[in-house]
């Protein structure tokens, strides 16, 4: 009988499995805002963007397959994006029609926007043939501004300022979540900035008419104060309105001048009341040749003493020089202010008709 051998054999099978990683990269990098030493990049996200939005290198989650709608696009990756939604319209308003370097915005939120998504403000005078952007003052700017809503006033808006006159505006916003994800625009906003304007009128004042504690005893017009024939030791007294309307947002201020005093044709003159502009005085119960002053309305002058003419029985010489009688230190609406002339002859005035020519001149301050 044969002795046999029996040999088993096993195979044995190594299976390698080459494993191909996408390579890492480490480096220092540096600019003169940071230093990031032994940093590394993989491979994972990538720019992308919709009709409604833009992101830069944004990555889903590892075990998304990625999705997409006509407001989003998530990638699959390892970080889960976060997408504002795009602004509502803004709106641009000329308040009140009468802004000529200015002009009110308010933002519009995306839809689900939390609190500290940020949002910038786009404008243009040619339809975004050029685009500047509303700064965080408020003013016009080259460069982009982000703000939260609550910083761009939230649903009160803000007022930009810096724009042209008699010039259409057109706003649009767009959002993003820190500097990941970034919306496209909104839709545009328009309003027109108006033109500067000023005007002035005057207005005679009736005889017999209560004005700043005196009753006047002559009528005026808008351009003469006629006190005619006087009589010694009896005051006379004229009063003109000036009304001011001005959209300049530094207000306005009325001056008064006159030429020379009250001269008549032998050269003879009437002499002013003591008080000043700047010191206005009580008017003199009586004089030996004559006084003539004026008194304003305006209690809240914009130089000196502010309240210099508040009492009523405040009178100052008219001078050569243009002092102050009406201001305001902002926009004006048929601001009005009453001018009283009061006039005093004594014993000694020389005889003749006396006459003089008083100047007021309005200027705003845009």
């Amino acid at each position: 009988m044969q002795n046999k051998k029996i040999i088993s054999i096993t195979s044995i099978f190594v299976i390698l499995y080459s494993l191909f990683l996408h390579p890492a990269l480490a480096q220092n990098l540096n600019s003169t805002n940071y230093n990031l030493e032994n940093s590394s990049f993989n491979v994972g996200g990538e720019e992308s963007s919709s009709t409604n939005y833009k992101s830069q290198d944004s990555l889903g989650d590892a075990n998304d397959a990625g999705s997409s709608s006509t407001n989003y696009k998530v990638f699959p990756g390892t970080l889960q994006p976060i997408y504002p939604g795009v602004p509502g319209t803004p709106t641009l308003t000329n308040t009140g029609g009468t802004l000529y370097n200015s002009l009110d915005f308010v933002v519009t939120e995306g839809p689900g926007n939390a609190s500290d998504v940020e949002y910038a403000i786009a404008i243009s005078d040619d339809d975004f043939a050029t685009t500047n952007y509303i700064q965080t003052s408020d003013t016009v700017g080259g460069t982009v501004a982000w703000q939260t809503y609550t910083n761009w006033g939230s649903g009160s808006g803000e007022r930009v300022t810096g724009l042209k006159s008699n010039t259409t505006y057109k706003i649009k916003v767009k959002a993003r979540f820190e500097i990941d994800t970034e919306t496209i625009y909104s839709t545009t906003a328009s309003a027109t900035t108006s033109n500067p304007s000023i005007s002035v009128s005057f207005a005679g004042v009736a005889s017999s008419t209560s004005v700043e504690g005196q009753t006047t005893t002559i009528t005026s017009t808008a351009t003469t104060v006629p006190f005619g024939t006087l009589i010694v030791s009896t005051p006379a007294v004229a009063a003109q309105r000036i009304t001011v309307s001005t959209n300049a947002i530094n207000g306005y201020t009325t001056t008064v001048q006159q030429n020379n005093d009250l001269t008549n044709g032998s050269a003879d003159t009437l002499d002013g009341v003591s008080g000043t502009n700047a010191s206005p005085g009580t008017f003199p119960g009586s004089v030996s040749r004559g006084a003539f002053g004026y008194h304003t309305s305006d209690t809240s002058l914009c130089t000196g003493t502010v309240g210099r003419f508040t009492a009523d029985d405040t009178y100052a010489k008219i001078t050569t020089t243009a002092l102050e009688v009406a201001c305001n230190t902002g926009v004006a609406s048929s601001e009005q202010t009453d001018i009283v002339y009061k006039l005093l002859i004594g014993a000694l005035q020389e005889n003749g008709s006396y006459t003089n020519e008083v100047t007021f001149i309005t200027t705003g301050t845009f």
